[in-house]
């Protein structure tokens, strides 16, 4: 399957309460030694057996006098993604750093990669080049949040170098690894830049941005971990894994039945035909049912299907219902859940193979009939008090401000903007369910309504964390249903923070429409 790449890690994090800081002004010698630094890496791929070919760009910076380059092993990863989730390892690379691209003092230098860690997720690369510009690593334990810093690289792949101004956000855990948290806007072809403070000393390496709607959540590796790594014998690199190795090794615990498909593809055969498909996508466990094109031979009759599966989300308990537009304009309809890699449990993903056999079989039955019975839930262990609990714990954690509210089993968590993020946590049937209320499904008419239905699942396609769904009162809901036992205080951090972010940028978007409910 394909998605736009907004982030590369596909990818996360916090919105950040508005502060206003006085950004030190980097002087012109400093740009000038950045700019002459940071290079903008072009990556092109090619499978020569199935004929497979790719093309991708990031940056990176110079770190030595004899022309060694640090970038990101993603950057450099010889890995070519097929729509249908499989990954084919490229036989080709061609790796070209470029220095000043779009000056008129632009060179370019094909590269050779000397070290690749992808657990680290870095890189080392060498051109011919000798040079008396790089950039020193800083120690990244002296940093402290609100600390003014800049993201150097080529954003979305542009020629001309971008710096970009933020600051430390946090220092985060996620996947086990250490990040440094930061706010400088950041965006797919930013990996492998550096994050450096005024003095244009890195203090990280930007690796991931996490993109959901309007928010994107920027991590960077600690320079100290750079420097560890540097120093150390290559042989202690990892050697890269083969597609698919740490899905395989989930479904090998889950003791479900599976079916390795190649190239990184797992197939879960079901009753009813169902077939669900489990793959690592960007860093995340994907798993998908296709079900049909999106129903209807008109846009009306489309428009309808959309509004049913946005009704039906509302009742599913950790997945969605979303569309891909393929590009001859079609709208596949999938049901998918996805969740970070490196907290995807054997248990989390027998319970998400279940309930994808469920809800796709649900689907096809409402179809042909819009009242078939629902499916019973699924069950997850824990009683709620206990859960809620458990929630409430893993929320003290998160420094994030919340209130409790036992008569109702919620916990708020109001965000800058007032009365209009009214962001709630409750417990359901296992999971940790975060909500966020839009209002009534904005359109004129029901024909307008059922094509910004359509809308909406392309955005639940592209959305790294939640879903909107339509209430029984045709109010909107953005919302996210993960089990409670799978979070962490970080994970709660982000999906929190994506709640209240989607919000912002839905109303953006599509304006404040008045709830059909009211108190």
């Amino acid at each position: 399957m394909t998605r736009s790449r907004l982030a590369l890690w596909v990818a996360v994090a916090a919105l950040l309460l508005t502060v206003e800081l006085c950004y030190a002004q980097l002087t012109p010698e400093t740009v000038a030694q950045i700019k002459d630094a940071v290079v903008l890496i072009r990556v092109d791929l090619e499978a020569t057996v199935t004929g497979d070919a790719t093309g991708g760009s990031g940056s990176g910076f110079v770190v030595s006098e004899d022309g060694l380059i640090v970038t990101n092993a993603h950057v450099v990863a010889p890995e070519i993604e097929q729509e249908d989730g499989r990954t084919i390892i490229a036989d080709r690379r061609t790796v070209t750093v470029i220095f000043h691209p779009n000056e008129p003092r632009e060179q370019r230098f094909e590269a050779e990669v000397l070290r690749e860690n992808p657990e680290l997720d870095l890189a080392l690369l060498r051109v011919a080049k000798s040079t008396l510009t790089y950039l020193q690593l800083a120690d990244s334990d002296m940093v402290y949040e609100t600390q003014p810093v800049y993201v150097c690289g080529h954003p979305l792949g542009l020629r001309e170098i971008s710096i970009r101004s933020g600051a430390i956000a946090a220092r985060r855990t996620w996947g086990g690894s250490k990040y440094i948290e930061h706010d400088a806007a950041a965006e797919g072809g930013n990996s492998g830049g550096p994050l450096v403070d005024d003095r244009s000393r890195v203090v990280g390496v930007h690796t991931l941005t996490i993109a959901a709607s309007s928010m994107l959540t920027k991590f960077a590796i600690p320079s100290n971990v750079v420097d560890i790594w540097l120093k150390s014998a290559p042989a202690q690199d990892p050697a890269r894994q083969n597609p698919g190795s740490h899905v395989a090794d989930i479904l090998a615990a889950s003791g479900l039945h599976y079916t390795d498909e190649g190239d990184g593809l797992f197939s879960l055969a079901y009753a009813d035909d169902v077939t669900v498909y489990i793959h690592e996508y960007e860093d995340f466990l994907h798993g998908y049912v296709y079900l049909s094109y999106l129903p209807g031979d008109s846009l009306e009759e489309q428009g309808e299907a959309a509004l049913a599966a946005l009704r039906l989300n509302y009742e599913d308990l950790a997945g969605r219902l979303s569309v891909y537009e393929t590009e001859d304009g079609e709208y596949e309809l999938y049901w998918e859940f996805q969740a970070p890699l490196s907290a995807a449990t054997p248990v989390f993903t027998f319970f998400m193979g279940q309930l994808g056999a469920q809800r796709a079989a649900y689907w096809q039955a409402f179809m042909e009939s819009d009242d078939a019975d629902a499916p019973p839930d699924l069950q997850l262990p824990g009683g709620n008090d206990e859960l809620f609990e458990l929630l409430g714990g893993l929320l003290e954690q998160t420094g994030l401000y919340y209130t409790r509210n036992d008569d109702f089993g919620l916990y708020g968590l109001p965000y800058e903007n007032g009365d209009e993020l009214k962001v709630s946590m409750s417990v359901f049937s296992g999971t940790a369910r975060t909500f966020l209320y839009l209002g009534g499904m904005p359109g004129a008419s029901e024909w307008e309504q059922g094509q910004l239905a359509i809308e909406l699942l392309q955005r639940n396609w592209e959305d790294p964390f939640g879903r909107l769904s339509l209430d029984g009162d045709y109010d909107l809901v953005w919302e996210s249903q993960v089990p409670v036992t799978f979070l962490t205080p970080d994970y709660l951090t982000i999906i929190a923070n994506t709640c209240a972010s989607q919000g912002v940028s839905f109303w953006e978007e599509y304006g404040h429409t008045p709830f059909n409910f009211s108190d």
